[in-house]
């Protein structure tokens, strides 16, 4: 009898019946009796629970199929629209009764689309989740806040959450396909303190997504927090020197790690020797951090990639910030030029460090300063078009006179060191599913170095010797990336670029008193560089399979060469049942560029070289398995393992200063290949008043060359065996919170000979010095000669360091805030490693002589520090 009625009613039905705008019957108030069960149950419950007469026809509708409700369903109509998602079974009402047909078209679909932002600042929100319950599919808008997504039309409302914003419920309108939402902070305590308690980090396996406001969470290196060292809480992110702000991502070296503000890539990120990075932590936005499964998009390095976004500014009221901490002074404002239309940010920060060196007394010692500015405009031209205008500019300088009391010189030694980055970015919407963002780019960094020596001769006389080097690199580009949505499951991004660069690795002048200076000029460089993507994200199986197949294409274009590169990209992720992630990931990078080091300790002597004729670009080949799990949104397990193999990497195999002899540079690199591989847990918990992360890394790195060792493989400078990092937070109070952090690396590798024996007949020895790795201060005192067995034989001492902080929060809900923050870095006192050394000298006695000694040098013990932050 069902099969001939359903018949019946089907051919005297037009094929829009599943859109049939709803009834009184299909609105009528419905509350489940369980959020689990078959078609079958929840037919009867609704039947039984409304007294709503439904008929179907069993052949055709799948009674025994399970069905789990969102939990938002509150009439028929939203739990039947739920009940027979993806059955092909629409719903009509004739005569008091709720007839369940088979459509003969499949539902009719629309993308709705626009920004999400910031109540009360209209400020752009990045990753929030974009829902629809009935057809159980989603996206997440982009970097710019814009979101795309393919609804049916019996979808009547999507779901916007973000960690540290109040969820909403959003009801469609009718008559528009263009909608923009504005979400709550959950209240304003939270904006304050809750959005750095754990939650506000996306985790997933080899992506890191972290808000700034994270940086709030944990004790700092003397009040100043750091983006940087933030990351190195997390699995295979680690540090060169002990409180360093260098990345080493899973055995790679520093300069493998690509450095994005604003789009623009950096060359140097360190201020005080690298001991806090260039990103001043009150002007940013957000971080994107990617250590495997690189997107398409991205290229140039090989290890990882930092993505930096400063705030595009408050586009409806001016606010202000400023900090000050035993380093430096920071100040930010932020406001509209024109409501909802136009805004702007700045923010200034400068060093304290060289005020105390006002008095003549202390001026002796030297002289140090730094500061960074930020700048953006933000300009709304339509609703469909958007201009970001961004600025940064930022200098170091160091000063070291001959004649200071701590380590008395020959020279006189001058730093300096500073990037300039610019770009103007066009966000624009070309239709509900295509966005597309253009970059026009500008960026330079140079250092340089100046001394000054004075030579004694006999018969009491001398003469004054100044050198000058000077190293640099300029980037002009513009690329393009556009996002487009082929429907809920289905995206594709690609994009193109050019990169013109300019290197002056070096140039050295040499200019001896009443004589004619000395010339040494490296040859200057002129490039192009080109790149071209396409990545293709898929997800199957009701979003149970993701995939992303992608690929990078670049080349670099020079006078006499020509390099290419094609570069694939695989992300394989399954989501299993009960929060489980299981993903596998593959990318191949290239590196056109190299940086040649010296031992010198983070300062700016390093350079960056292209590749030329005779020196090839680098490549790496990166494998990742990964496990996660997560419960209740609280807790977040991860694991993984990883295996890298380096080609073409390369290094240097002289350790004289690379700022002389600089015409010369190719004929000291050495090229070979490296391997890194190893595993990574990490534990978080991520709500609650008592938060915190645990991570362990067991890596190994390896270094092979032709011309070094023998040939033979040896530990990379930069492998750290063990790495454990241990954070915790507890809020004592809503407005009190007490920290901890304990940090634990393996020594690192370093070279020592199995015998030193002195070189009486000066046969190495040039004027009575050897080379940078000895200093003898007199040309009467014997060099010394090494027999080296093998390079990198032996370990440092490990470092670690117990810190304990703690914030307090004022004024939380009045328009003037406080906020005041203390701690100890190093609480039980440890001497770490920074600089190991070989030094001919004891007790800095320079009148009698002593033998080769190695000398281990520590910077920080227990040091204390208090900060104030005014917000208005």
């Amino acid at each position: 009898m069902y099969f001939t009625f359903f018949n019946l009613c089907f051919f005297s039905t037009t094929s829009s019946i599943a859109q049939t705008t709803p009834t009184s019957l299909l609105l009528k108030a419905y509350s489940p009796s369980r959020t689990h069960g078959t078609i079958l149950f929840f037919l009867q419950d609704i039947q039984q629970k409304t007294g709503i007469p439904i008929t179907y026809s069993s052949t055709y509708l799948p009674l025994s199929n399970k069905v789990v409700l969102t939990g938002i369903e509150h009439t028929v109509g939203d739990a039947l629209a739920t009940v027979l998602r993806e059955t092909g079974i629409g719903m009509t009402e004739i005569n008091g009764k709720l007839l369940l047909l088979k459509n003969v078209e499949a539902p009719a679909y629309h993308t709705i689309s626009g920004f999400v932002k910031e109540a009360g600042s209209n400020e752009a929100i990045i990753g929030v989740s974009v829902y629809d319950p009935v057809s159980r599919k989603g996206t997440t808008t982009n970097a710019y806040g814009f979101y795309s997504l393919l609804i049916p039309d019996t979808c009547r409302q999507l779901v916007f959450s973000h960690i540290g914003y109040e969820a909403i419920i959003h009801r469609l309108s009718d008559n528009s396909r263009e909608q923009d939402i504005f979400l709550e902070t959950r209240n304003l305590l939270q904006t304050v303190v809750v959005k750095g308690a754990g939650d506000s980090v996306i985790i997933q396996p080899g992506h890191l997504s972290m808000p700034v406001s994270y940086l709030d969470n944990f004790p700092a290196l003397l009040g100043e927090k750091d983006v940087l060292k933030s990351l190195q809480l997390y699995p295979g992110t680690g540090s060169s020197l002990e409180s360093s702000s260098n990345l080493l991502i899973r055995g790679g070296s520093a300069d493998q790690n690509l450095y994005l503000l604003d789009g623009v890539p950096l060359y140097h990120t360190g201020h005080l020797f690298g001991l806090f990075s260039i990103f001043n932590g009150d002007a940013l936005k957000d971080v994107q951090f990617y250590r495997d499964g690189f997107p398409a998009r991205y290229g140039g390095r090989l290890s990882s990639v930092v993505d930096i976004r400063t705030k595009d500014g408050n586009m409806l009221e001016w606010h202000g910030k400023t900090t000050i901490s035993p380093l430096a002074a920071n100040i930010l404002v932020e406001g509209p030029i024109k409501k909802q239309k136009s805004a702007v940010q700045l923010s200034v920060r400068r060093s304290l460090v060289d005020a105390l060196y006002r008095s003549r007394e202390l001026r002796k010692y030297g002289n140090y300063y730094l500061y960074d500015i930020n700048f953006k405009l933000n300009q709304v031209i339509n609703k469909k078009n958007r201009v970001y205008l961004s600025f940064y500019t930022g200098q170091d300088k160091l000063v070291v006179n001959s004649d200071n009391p701590v380590l008395p010189l020959f020279d006189n030694y001058s730093f300096a060191w500073s990037n300039i980055t610019g770009s103007l970015k066009w966000a624009t919407v070309f239709n509900p599913r295509l966005f597309s963002h253009t970059y026009f780019t500008y960026g330079r960094f140079f250092n340089k170095f100046y001394q000054t020596s004075v030579v004694p001769l006999p018969f009491n006389d001398s003469i004054f010797v100044t050198g000058k080097g000077i190293s640099r690199i300029q980037d002009l580009s513009i690329r393009n990336e556009t996002e487009y949505a082929l429907n809920s499951t289905h995206r594709l991004s690609f994009g193109a670029g050019y990169i013109y660069h300019n290197f002056a690795p070096t140039a050295y002048k040499t200019n001896v008193h009443s004589s004619e200076p000395i010339h040494r000029n490296a040859p200057k460089y002129y490039m192009s560089e080109f790149n071209t993507y396409l990545e293709d994200e898929l997800n199957l199986l009701e979003n149970k399979i993701t995939l992303q197949l992608g690929a990078h294409f670049a080349g670099l274009a020079q006078e006499n060469s020509l390099y290419t590169s094609l570069q694939p990209r695989l992300l394989f992720r399954w989501n299993m049942q009960k929060g489980q992630y299981l993903q596998a990931s593959f990318s191949k990078m290239t590196q056109f560029i190299h940086l040649l080091t010296t031992p010198i300790i983070n300062l700016p002597t390093d350079l960056w070289v292209p590749s030329t004729d005779n020196i090839k670009p680098e490549h790496a080949f990166s494998y990742s398995i990964s496990y996660q799990k997560q419960w209740s949104n609280t807790y977040n397990f991860g694991g993984n393992i990883y295996f890298k193999q380096m080609k073409d990497i390369v290094t240097t195999n002289t350790v004289l200063n690379i700022f002389d002899n600089s015409d010369l540079w190719e004929k000291k690199v050495v090229t070979g290949n490296g391997y890194n591989y190893g595993t990574e847990l990490s534990l978080e918990k991520m709500k609650g008043r008592f938060t915190g992360i645990i991570s362990y890394t067991l890596s190994w790195a390896f270094r092979q060359f032709d011309k070094l060792n023998g040939g033979l493989i040896y530990p990379y400078k930069d492998d750290r065996r063990h790495n454990l990092s241990l954070a915790l937070k507890y809020k004592v109070t809503p407005r009190w919170n007490v920290s901890a952090s304990w940090k634990y690396a393996s020594g690192a590798p370093f070279t020592l000979p199995q015998q030193i024996y002195p070189d009486f007949d000066q046969a190495r020895n040039i004027g009575g010095y050897l080379d940078e790795r000895y200093s003898p201060f007199r040309s009467y005192l014997p060099n010394y000669l090494q027999y080296i067995t093998s390079i990198n034989n032996f370990r440092l001492k490990p470092v670690h360091h117990l810190d304990l902080g703690t914030t307090i929060y004022l004024g939380t809900n009045k328009p003037y805030q406080h906020i005041i923050s203390a701690g100890i870095y190093n609480v039980y006192n440890r001497r770490n490693p920074f600089i190991v050394s070989y030094d001919q000298f004891s007790l800095l006695n320079f009148n009698s002589e002593y033998a080769l000694s190695l000398y281990q040098y520590s910077i920080f013990r227990a040091l204390p520090y208090l900060s104030y932050t005014f917000k208005f």
